[in-house]
């Protein structure tokens, strides 16, 4: 039978204040000295807000977001502020966020969420809670039009969020833009009376429903108290054009409506004008009441700008002393510092609400009291799957810690976890129910919930609000394997509670020893810890000696959301256990968990993020992986570009090798880890080349794990593409992580290329590991290229002691500022300050994020050090307030070999076009003398007449000195006809001592090997003197013997 929307009203309504009731008895419990926590909300960086979403009625969204617990103040009031979000935008839109030109612009146009921000940081005399509120239409008036009961839905809605905050004295304040004035009119039409509790009430932009029917309850509101306020925004839409045609009649814009407003009003109020070029301000009763009317003489549309331009900040303080403070009513952007750069939405447990007429705790624990094991464990799961537990067990506590990686990196997390562990029946009836870890690990995997490590226990029992001590019992035969003692010792747990003045559902630990999800996992066991004593230590240690079928009264599950933040960016707690360094995050043990849970296989393979790629003869390629024992196979895909991947290679992981590709051609490989439960994420993109020559002289590093926007993973490719075309056809690549692992050796390679992007802090540029495999490098006489735009920032401004020693007397630079004259999205162009080894002529760019790589809005700014010297500038940057990049040759300390460094303070990969890259790279390579392949007529010709320093230098007895000479504008059947080229060795005194070179040569790279051996020779400055046509060029040589 079809029930009447009033009987449905009825039943939402009811478990509308069954949800609300429960916040609400859970918050009376939470203020502590570190804050006041509303339990059930989730704590979100960057602002650490207590959030909660979740439907109201069906077709009716609620976003509440209340202030940082250390941040509510418990002596001042709440002050709810009802945002109705406007027609076309969500709560995510009208939140706001940073936008990329990839986002949706809605994200753009209100900025609600930093405007309270705003707001909250100005001394409020209230706590300001702001609740969003959207329609599934996304439109306040089409929802109204579809419920013909739409007035008590929203008077019902907005009663029991003032509910929550009871404890509070709360107020409320109406307001919305665009439709979601209609709710505003919605709830007026509920009661007779706008009640007292409503202190301002706010149209921005919205009140397009406003006719004189409402002026009553308006008039009567602002005479029944000096605390209500009115503001009204609105500007000329009857002349605004869309299109180049008028969109809103004369008489259906918020223009004409405001203005019918005012005109009621001003019947009672006396009212004064202000009018000028840009506005018409109407004010009444001491600045309680103010419309702004902004006029419209160029005809375009302000709908969403009066939002933007601090309107919603202006609505909620006008006619107080804290109007147009440190803001100005569309005026610039007041709030933009607080605008966040990504928006968070976590999923909340699945729990199903708990049925009407389910079994109370009493009597399912009598129920099951003669059961078998078996047979209790199957009603245990048939009831929690069905929701029967008390409802405080879905308001989850947030706990904040701080916790390292295996490197010793420290992450912020936010992770979600349950007041007490898992109890069945009503939340005036209950019993904590121990279970199994199958049947705990079945329900885990329903409710999208995983169990703690033994690390995470420690944590949680240190942040619980109430500590007791543990009720044991001396083992008789089998009792603590009973219901009957499963009864007694909740009974004994809820009476500490109750000694201790405490309401049902508080935050408490010290009661159970925990299942725990660890390493120890093994077929057939239970694997238990914890049972914290006061003195915060643990009466279990982490212990696998139970069969999974043993249970006893001391054993409890207490579940945790298996999503948690991590550093702002939502994971899962089994990914992080999984990977190899940030499991330490979340687990004491030794090692990466492969198995987070008592199934085997829950999970698909992690992401392959420990590998590399080596050549493996003349038409193969071999991957080199970290083993994984959760991998069955994995998928290699191929590209010759880098973005194309169109052929396939299934591998297994004992023979990872790529056969039947061209010869010297240049590949890029993607690699997807798969087992029975599915595939991983693919890796980020590595490189190599098939050839005969297997002794690879260069090892190309990716360590730019960050997720910047922009970083698609594969910027290897700007890398190899311009060391593949300057000769070098053989050299291997790998992840920082590989070599962290050790399945890549630094020193078997001449030269190595790091990239390191805008890898910065959180994300670790060079950890302690890595360091000292890089300073081992150097110091046998490694050749390294180092790029990125936070290195600086990283090691020597944030970094430790062990980290500056590292940049200043290896990468040999000195942090000088996080950006040219530290202003952000500036400075995007370079130029060479050393000729002798970085020979280009012209200035070039690198991205600021429209050239298909990323933002470097930061570069660093560094100086020579330790001996080394500038080598690119910054242009509009004075080389004695810092430069780009410095190189150094030398020998480092500690070292028994000269060694070379090239560091740059932006990412070498952002530089644009590729041919800059590759004349750069050439450069590079004749910098660190890396021998590369006979040229061929595919070769390219230089552009420029070029000396380049000799290496090495200094030297003893001998030294290669390299050179160009560029194509000719004549034409000529050659590759290039170059002119007569005379090369010379002067002593200081100007003496020419050699003659290497006096006759004409073809256009072409040339070296030449100078023995001193033949001149008799001492100790001492030469230098080498080039000459060709109109070109002169000299670098100074040290001859040490």
């Amino acid at each position: 039978m079809k029930r009447s929307h009033q009987s449905i009203f009825k039943i939402v309504f009811s478990v509308v204040l069954l949800f609300s009731n429960s916040i609400l008895s859970q918050q009376l419990t939470s203020p502590n000295a570190a804050g006041v926590y509303f339990d059930g909300f989730s704590i979100l960086p960057p602002y650490d807000e207590q959030v909660k979403t979740f439907n109201f009625y069906s077709d009716v969204r609620v976003q509440i977001n209340i202030p940082a617990p250390e941040k509510f103040d418990i002596t001042k009031p709440v002050g709810i502020a009802l945002f109705a979000t406007p027609n076309g935008n969500s709560i995510e839109h009208t939140f706001g966020k940073r936008t990329t030109a990839s986002d949706d612009w809605h994200y753009n146009i209100q900025h609600i969420g930093a405007q309270t921000r705003f707001l909250r940081e100005s001394n409020l005399d209230y706590n300001l809670v702001t609740v969003y509120l959207e329609t599934s239409s996304q439109s306040w008036p089409g929802w109204r039009s579809s419920h013909s009961d739409n007035a008590q839905l929203i008077k019902a809605m907005v009663d029991s969020i003032k509910n929550i905050f009871a404890a509070y004295d709360p107020f409320v304040v109406l307001t919305g833009h665009s439709g979601g004035g209609s709710m505003t009119f919605g709830y007026m039409n509920s009661v007779t009376n706008i009640p007292a509790y409503v202190k301002r009430i706010t149209f921005l932009d919205s009140d397009y429903n406003y006719d004189n029917s409402y002026g009553a309850k308006l008039l009567d509101w602002l005479n029944a108290s000096t605390e209500n306020h009115l503001c009204v925004i609105a500007y000329n839409d009857s002349v605004a054009l869309l299109n180049g045609a008028p969109f809103v009649s004369p008489t259906g814009g918020t223009w004409y409506r405001s203005w019918m407003m005012q005109n009621y009003l001003k019947q009672y109020f006396q009212f004064t004008t202000e009018d000028n070029d840009e506005f018409i301000k109407w004010t009444a009763l001491e600045g309680r009441v103010k419309f702004f009317m902004k006029k419209n003489p160029t005809r375009v549309i302000y709908h969403t700008v009066q939002v933007e331009l601090n309107g919603f900040i202006h609505g909620m303080v006008s006619g107080t002393e804290k109007e147009n403070i440190g803001y100005e009513y569309f005026g610039s952007r007041a709030y933009s510092q607080y605008i966040q750069g990504y928006l968070l939405q976590k999923t909340s447990l699945t729990i199903p609400v708990r049925p009407v007429n389910s079994k109370t705790g009493s009597e399912f624990m009598q129920y099951v009291n003669n059961m078998t094991f078996e047979q209790r464990e199957a009603e245990i799961l048939s009831e929690i799957t069905k929701g029967n537990i008390p409802n405080f067990y879905r308001s989850l506590r947030t706990i904040r810690a701080n916790f390292q990686d295996i490197n010793g990196t420290t992450y912020k997390c936010y992770y979600e976890v349950m007041p007490d562990y898992l109890a069945i029946g009503s939340d005036s009836d209950y019993c904590r129910i121990p279970m199994g870890p199958v049947t705990a690990q079945t329900l885990a995997n329903l409710f999208s919930a995983t169990m703690p490590t033994p690390k995470l226990v420690d944590n949680i029992y240190t942040n619980t609000d109430l500590k007791v001590a543990p009720v044991t019992y001396t083992p008789v035969g089998n009792q603590n394997e009973l219901v009957a003692k499963f009864v007694e010792h909740n009974t004994a747990i809820e009476q500490q509670r109750k000694d201790a003045g405490k309401e049902v559902g508080v935050f408490m630990g010290g009661t159970k020893k925990d299942v725990v999800i660890s390493n120890k996992i093994t077929a057939g066991k239970v694997v238990i810890y914890g049972w914290h004593k006061l003195d915060g230590n643990p009466i279990q240690p982490v212990y696998n000696g139970h069969i999974s079928g043993y249970v006893d009264y001391s054993h409890g599950i207490r579940f945790l959301n298996r999503e948690i933040i991590l550093d702002s960016v939502i994971t899962t707690i089994p990914d992080i256990l999984r990977d190899s360094v940030k499991y330490r995050i979340l687990s004491n043990e030794t090692g990466p968990m492969y198995q987070p849970s008592y199934f085997k296989e829950l999970y698909t393979p992690e992401q392959p993020r420990s590998f590399g790629i080596k050549t493996e003869g003349n038409k193969s390629l071999r991957i080199i992986v970290k083993p994984d024992t959760s991998v069955k196979k994995y998928i290699a895909k191929i590209s010759k570009d880098g973005k194309s991947f169109v052929k396939t290679y299934y591998l297994e992981p004992n023979n990872l090798v790529i056969t039947g590709l061209q010869t010297d051609t240049l590949f890029y490989v993607k690699l997807t880890a798969q087992n029975s439960a599915g595939d991983s994420p693919p890796s980020e993109i590595l490189a190599g080349v098939p050839t005969d020559n297997i002794n690879s002289s260069l090892l190309i590093i990716n360590g730019f794990d960050r997720a910047s926007t922009g970083n698609t993973n594969d910027f290897i490719r700007m890398h190899a593409t311009a060391f593949h075309k300057n000769g070098i056809t053989s050299f291997c690549s790998a992840t920082n992580d590989a070599v962290i692992n050790g399945l890549f050796n630094l020193t078997d390679y001449s030269a190595v290329d790091y990239i390191l992007g805008d890898e910065s802090t959180a994300d670790e540029t060079f950890s302690l590991s890595e360091q000292s495999k890089v300073r081992t490098f150097l110091l046998n006489g490694g050749n390294l290229f180092v790029s990125g735009s936070e290195i600086a920032w990283d090691l020597d401004y944030k970094g430790n002691s062990t980290d500056k020693k590292f940049i200043n007397e290896y990468l040999k630079a000195k942090y000088i500022a996080d950006a040219p004259n530290s202003q952000s999205g500036v400075f995007y162009k370079v130029q060479s300050v050393n000729d002798p080894v970085i020979y280009y002529p012209n200035s070039f760019f690198f991205d600021n994020g429209s050239h298909g790589t990323i933002n470097v809005k930061w570069p660093d700014v560094i100086d020579p050090v330790n001996g080394s010297e500038g080598l690119l500038g910054y242009v509009g940057l004075d080389t004695s307030s810092g430069f780009a990049g410095i190189c150094y040759s030398g020998i480092f300390p500690g070292g028994t070999a000269e060694g070379k460094v090239i560091t740059l303070g932006f990412p070498f990969e952002t530089i644009y076009p590729q041919t800059t890259i590759n004349e750069l790279t050439k450069d590079i390579i004749n910098y660190f003398g890396i021998a590369t392949s006979v040229e061929n007529d595919n070769a390219s010709v230089p552009d420029n007449f070029r000396l380049y320093q000799n290496y090495p230098n200094p030297f003893n007895p001998t030294t290669k000195i390299k050179y160009s000479i560029p194509t000719s504008p004549q034409p000529s059947p050659y590759k290039g006809e170059g002119a007569r080229v005379r090369l010379k060795i002067y002593d200081i005194l100007g003496n020419i001592v050699a003659t290497l070179v006096d006759s004409e040569q073809l256009a072409g790279d040339y070296e030449v090997n100078f023995d001193t051996t033949k001149y008799s020779l001492s100790s001492g400055i030469y230098f080498c003197d080039l000459r060709a046509g109109d070109f002169h060029s000299s670098v100074k040589m040290m001859l040490l013997k």
